[in-house]
């Protein structure tokens, strides 16, 4: 089976060509590996990237990099920067040649926030949609932690100066979103794996078949385990964070806060993902008059999976924050851990974790019940530990990879019968 991805990142050749730290798409890298060592499967990843290079093989996988409209050029790459210049249209025809070229028996879109999936108005070769984010939900929540006028107000001149402002980054989501619905009403077979993202494409795209599969973990994350014996007088708080501005950062900061004021809880709250020279942290920062140091918040910027996964089983509890997430991978891995979790209610979260019984989920932006949440764990070091056992049990079976591969691949099978 002759198999093309489409994809956002370069998957398994991202460490070869971004560097050991970058860890977006982990999942489909895990994926990707076993996929490829299956003699009965030839895999090709193609990606956009922001100047010329040539086709490539890396550990198994025929890797296809195509040159994003305009992107060619310095001159082109800050015309694109700073006037939105690139064409779907001539991606499309881009995309379009690589997939005469490769004649693939089927090809999978990894996503629909970029461009992949208007392919599918060209081609009568079987292709399957991966539901990753949904923009058009992001959209709506996009303000829901920090307002829009405070944006205004905080954000300063030099992301503007750098066509990175917040309002900006909104309007290419809003652009993008109304693709992605175009993107869905064309697609025919869509994979998800949350209650929300089916209900969303029951609306979206309602005469699609759905088929449910789940991530595959980066391996390390499998091989370690939580197991502390007992909380100390002071426990430390974990969240990976990206820098969006639905994340929840001001959840985390306004929760420290109010665990300060109480007294009664001796925390450090570590954040691997962002540094404080991000423009979420220094936008929050001056928003609400705050320094992290004084809240026992740590920022400590990109970490490799080993790192991450150090920090984590040394660490008390994990929480996320988001004010939107599908199904966020890094809830997935802290639970994988075993790592007693708390989690905002919020998109596919409680598709992962049953809430009282694995972890606890609360209302997304709301402090004062995050605090409780952290307050009730702290208090009761047998619960929270049960609790980070029976995830790690319901992970482990979730993010089984030959259950994984085995699905995937039978997923395949079928899209191609149903096309013949």
């Amino acid at each position: 089976m002759k198999i093309l991805w489409l994809s956002n990142t370069p998957c398994g050749a991202s460490e070869k060509l971004l560097g050991r730290h970058y860890t977006k798409g982990g999942w489909l890298s895990a994926l990707e590996t076993l996929l490829a060592a299956n003699t009965d499967i030839k895999l090709y990843v193609a990606f956009y990237w922001v100047k010329p290079l040539k086709p490539f093989v890396y550990k198994n996988t025929n890797y296809i990099p195509v040159l994003r409209d305009g992107s060619g050029t310095i001159v082109g790459r800050l015309l694109n920067k700073f006037f939105n210049i690139g064409k779907d249209e001539k991606e499309i025809e881009s995309l379009l040649t690589v997939i005469d070229e490769v004649k693939p028996d089927i090809i999978h879109i990894h996503g629909t926030e970029d461009n992949y999936g208007l392919i599918q108005s060209f081609v009568d070769i079987p292709v399957v949609v991966s539901i990753q984010g949904i923009l058009s939900a992001i959209e709506q929540k996009y303000f829901s932690g920090i307002p829009y006028a405070v944006v205004q107000k905080f954000e300063g001149i030099m992301p503007k100066l750098m066509a990175s402002s917040v309002k900006r980054l909104y309007r290419g989501v809003k652009r993008n979103a109304i693709r992605e619905r175009k993107i869905l009403s064309l697609s025919s077979n869509i994979i998800g794996r949350t209650g929300w993202d089916k209900g969303i494409t029951r609306i979206l795209s309602p005469k699609s078949k759905y088929f449910v599969i789940q991530e595959m973990m980066r391996s390390e994350f499998y091989e370690k385990q939580w197991s502390k014996v007992e909380y100390g007088k002071t426990i430390t708080i974990v969240s990976t964070l990206g820098p969006g501005f639905y994340k929840g950062l001001e959840t985390i900061v306004r929760t420290a806060g109010i665990l300060k004021q109480n007294g009664d809880v001796d925390f450090k709250w570590v954040l691997p993902g962002i540094d404080e020279s991000c423009q979420v942290a220094k936008l929050v920062k001056r928003w609400l008059g705050i320094d992290y140091e004084a809240l026992n918040i740590k920022m400590l910027g990109p970490r490799s999976a080993p790192e991450l996964i150090d920090l984590m089983v040394n660490s008390d509890l994990y929480i996320q924050t988001s004010h939107i997430e599908n199904s966020p991978n890094s809830l997935c891995e802290a639970m994988l851990l075993g790592l007693p979790c708390i989690a905002s209610f919020a998109g596919g979260t409680d598709s992962l974790l049953k809430n009282g019984y694995e972890g606890l989920l609360v209302q997304d932006g709301d402090a004062y019940s995050l605090a409780g949440a952290v307050f009730k764990l702290y208090n009761d070091f047998e619960i929270a530990a049960s609790y980070g056992f029976n995830a790690r049990n319901r992970a482990l079976l979730r993010h089984d990879k030959n259950k994984i591969l085995h699905t995937i691949i039978n997923i395949y099978k079928q899209v191609i019968s149903d096309t013949l």
